[in-house]
């Protein structure tokens, strides 16, 4: 959930298909409705978020997850479009990374985000960040 009281929507920046499955398996195996929207590429997300084809709106999410290591663009050039527009500046990004030594080296280039979690998504450290976050939680469905 949002300060507002809306579901916080997250923009998943990956190009692996499995690794943006087994992200969604995890989010729904605890329970959690936040709306996902994934794209593959870093001009499909610029697209997402201006509302260039093939969206007809801009969508600012509350919660940006991205892969830097992507095909073409490399995720560095988004999260520097991200930073430097004032409607998505201050937007929480959390690099997905694919192992502690990757995860190490981004930490020494000062990153302008809020944090790490190791793909597969480990989702008690996804949960951390997104605590941390006081304007963000995860909305969670209730057993029946």
């Amino acid at each position: 959930m949002t300060s507002e009281g809306r579901p916080a929507e997250i923009l998943v920046v990956q190009d692996d298909v499995a690794d943006e499955l087994f992200l969604r398996e995890v989010l729904d195996s605890y329970r959690v409705v936040n709306p996902l929207h994934a794209v593959r590429d870093v001009p499909t997300a610029c697209a997402y978020l201006d509302g260039s084809p093939p969206y007809t709106v801009g969508s600012v999410p509350d919660l940006i997850l991205l892969d830097l290591n992507l095909p073409g663009r490399d995720g560095r050039a988004f999260l520097a479009k991200v930073r430097t527009d004032p409607a998505t500046a201050g937007i929480p990004v959390v690099l997905l990374t694919d192992s502690p030594v990757t995860e190490q080296i981004l930490r020494g280039h000062n990153l302008p985000v809020q944090g790490y979690v190791r793909k597969p998504v480990d989702f008690d450290a996804l949960t951390e960040i997104v605590r941390s976050q006081r304007t963000l939680g995860f909305q969670v469905r209730r057993r029946r």
